[in-house]
């Protein structure tokens, strides 16, 4: 028995049969996307196809499901132009760093040139204002050493400048950005397409969406494909408006999927709030919305979260407390995002090298006065959002300092704790909502004071809103963390 599509899926399928031009698909949600693409893709005449892919994870899926053409994530694409451009290259990882340290006669500044630069090749950015708004936006600030050496953020955006035009100069290696960064900035032409369809496009930055639009022949097409309202990834250099300005860019038609197959009725009205297009598919459960505050009578979410529910915060504190408050009620849990544990313990291992450091207790005031230092530079700079970043990272290493007696002990903590791995259903997975972009649950447990839809960043702050709700297929419980922790 064939599938029963519905009738904006067979409108995408009508567009790649006969349609011209290049098309944008708003895809909210749990819509079905992927598939309906990969369907759409066998409706067209053209046989040479790329599917751009976001990440090597999505490029394997992928491959195993086309019926035609071939998937790739972008830097696959791009390094490809760079090896046909420059011939006998090899990968080289310690390439950014290297230049760093040609640009700053190999000043300690250069770790931070060269992950500044990094992003900095994702954003494209060309002048010294750009990456200095970069450099607060990433935490690729000087430290207070380096500070009094001279190297003040202004000079550290230049340096990185300067790293950039390095990394355009034949060397024989390249690193992993240069494999994007490469083909635009030295204006290549990367493998040809008839047909690119550009998956995730919220979630991309610009040298990997203006790489995508070079690998469509002069007369080929482009189909882009994404939420906008899932677009939740500035923070690292996404471009939240990329659907937008291409369908401006690309002259292109837009058709739509928005109705999920995914949440419950009751869920969806409450995502309709923020995405007032979103629809609930009629066969859809009818779902539950409630809250921990209404709900007394069921007990804490320490209590009633399960193994295979997700809790979600927009906050690692909250997080951190929850997930050892499960712990010691014997319930399993993790916290999702190694890299966010590993970066904390670089942290506390930068502030325990003073010899003055020796006990928990002395990496505590030292934590605290790295905390009221930042905090004042972010609000000199004013840049709340940095503010916000050093309190959160604080409290997280305060909530997970509780219990254990040494500084190796918490560096252990955070390495058990912070994990990617295993089967979620096994577990509560704690996680951030930027972590949870991609992933559903039956019960999802958000906490709606980590929140601010009303505030700074604006629609980005609703789309994270809009996220949290939607990872939940039967039911959404809202709670308050500062009281859900015995």
């Amino acid at each position: 028995m064939g599938t029963t599509w519905t009738g904006q899926q067979t409108e995408i399928f009508n567009f790649f049969t006969t349609g011209r031009g290049n098309l944008v698909v708003r895809a909210r949600a749990g819509t079905g996307k992927t598939t309906t693409i990969l369907e759409a893709s066998g409706h067209a005449p053209e046989s040479k196809i790329l599917f751009a892919a976001f990440g090597k994870a999505i490029a394997e899926e992928l491959k195993g499901r086309i019926k035609k053409g071939q998937a790739q994530t972008l830097h696959s694409l791009g390094f490809a132009c760079v090896r046909y451009n420059w011939r006998r290259i090899k990968l080289d990882n310690k390439r950014g760093i290297s230049l760093a340290e040609r640009v700053t006669d190999k000043h300690p500044v250069s770790a931070i040139v060269a992950k500044l630069a990094s992003y900095a090749k994702g954003t494209l950015a060309r002048d010294v204002p750009a990456v200095m708004d970069l450099a607060f936006r990433f935490d690729c600030l000087p430290d207070d050493d380096s500070e009094e050496a001279g190297w003040t953020v202004e000079k550290v955006a230049q340096a990185t400048l300067d790293a950039m035009n390095l990394a355009c100069e034949y060397d024989g290696t390249i690193d992993y950005d240069d494999m994007c960064f490469l083909p635009v900035a030295m204006g290549w032409r990367p493998l040809q397409f008839d047909l690119v369809i550009v998956d995730e496009a919220q979630d991309m930055n610009p040298v990997q969406l203006e790489l995508a639009k070079k690998s469509c022949s002069s007369r080929g097409r482009i189909v882009v494909v994404g939420d906008d309202r899932q677009a939740i990834y500035a923070f690292r250099g996404a471009d939240s408006e990329a659907i937008d300005r291409l369908k401006r860019e690309l002259n292109a038609e837009e058709l739509g999927l928005n109705v999920t197959f995914r949440c419950g009725k009751a869920i969806v009205d409450v995502a309709q709030r923020l995405v007032p297009d979103f629809e609930a598919g009629v066969n859809n459960p009818d779902g539950i919305v409630r809250s921990i505050v209404t709900d007394t009578h069921k007990g804490m979410l320490t209590e009633q979260a399960q193994p295979g529910d997700f809790v979600l915060s927009r906050k690692n504190a909250p997080l951190a407390r929850i997930c050892l408050a499960l712990l010691r009620n014997g319930t399993k849990a993790t916290i999702k995002g190694r890299d966010i544990g590993a970066g904390l313990v670089r942290l506390i291992e930068r502030l325990s090298k003073p010899r003055s450091v020796k006990s928990l207790s002395d990496l505590l005031v030292a934590l605290n006065a790295y905390e009221q230092r930042e905090t004042d530079k972010a609000i000199k700079a004013d840049r709340p959002e940095r503010a916000d970043f050093i309190a959160d990272q604080v409290e997280t290493i305060h909530a997970l300092s509780e219990g254990v007696a040494t500084i190796s002990e918490l560096i252990s903590r955070f390495e058990t704790l912070f994990t990617d791995n295993g089967d979620d259903s096994l577990k509560v997975v704690c996680s951030s909502i930027h972590r949870a972009k991609g992933l559903e649950a039956d019960r999802v447990f958000v906490a709606y004071d980590t929140l601010y839809p009303g505030g700074r960043d604006g629609i980005e702050e609703q789309n994270l809103e809009y996220v949290a709700v939607t990872r939940a297929k039967r039911e959404l419980v809202w709670f308050d963390s500062k009281t859900q922790v015995k």
